[in-house]
């Protein structure tokens, strides 16, 4: 895993104890601690000086219905190391959806995929249709996934997220999530990862182009203040803002 003191140049906790990585994407190397292999061109995903929730930048994530696919779906996102069963995590982030046009081909904005090259997302937030939808699916043969509504699509505002999840591949799970500091999921005692653990992938996979009818061939947002927590952080730890 990454160190507890895996934070980009020139960015400072606050105080804010216990965590993993701590993100605003400022300074020459934003993207340390990250994975950044998940996209194909240089405008996928980039360093923006136009908007940021905190500081002076933010992460940029374009995807347009023209590109080559990436991991067998056209996707531009920055990957974590994996957590395997039993391990609790809190995640916190700000998201800017850019002009974002009802479309039903599908797609998530934020996910965590088995530790494997197969099957579908553990948890996701879907964005298609006009509504947010969180998605639940446990990753073994047996399971099914949940879709949990939890409202319309805010367009061109910053919306913060935080979840708080703890993966567990029996009925000890624990999943919380946060939209603008209101509890909209909030589930304990299931199922919430396989065996083999998960890992997180922050950005865009447009799934349904291809698949599914779309109205858009692009879509555009930015992420910024994410912070990741270890079993013993908290929602103040992570919850985006100074």
């Amino acid at each position: 895993m990454l160190a507890a003191t895996c934070k980009n140049e020139a960015e400072d906790n606050d105080g804010r104890e216990n965590l993993l990585i701590e993100s605003g994407f400022e300074g020459n190397n934003p993207f340390k601690g990250w994975g950044n292999s998940q996209h194909c061109c240089d405008y996928s995903l980039t360093q923006s000086h136009d908007k940021s929730s905190e500081g002076n930048n933010s992460l940029r994530i374009e995807v347009r219905s023209t590109d080559p696919q990436t991991s067998r779906s056209i996707r531009s996102e920055l990957t974590q190391d994996g957590d395997g069963v039993g391990a609790e995590r809190w995640y916190g982030f700000n998201i800017f959806l850019e002009n974002w046009t009802d479309d039903e081909a599908g797609e998530c904005v934020f996910q965590w995929h088995p530790e494997n090259l197969t099957g579908t997302a553990t948890a996701a937030l879907w964005t298609s249709g006009g509504r947010y939808v969180f998605v639940m699916n446990a990753g073994d043969v047996n399971s099914y996934n949940e879709y949990i509504d939890i409202g319309p699509i805010i367009s061109n505002q910053w919306v913060s997220w935080v979840i708080h999840v703890k993966w567990a591949s029996d009925k000890t799970g624990i999943m919380q999530v946060w939209k603008n500091r209101n509890l909209v999921v909030d589930k304990s005692g299931v199922a919430t990862a396989p065996p083999v653990g998960t890992y997180f992938k922050l950005g865009i996979n447009k799934f349904g182009w291809g698949i599914q009818p779309s109205t858009t061939t692009q879509r555009i947002l930015y992420y910024d203040d994410v912070r990741i927590g270890n079993e013993k952080a908290s929602y103040e730890d992570v919850i985006p803002g100074p």
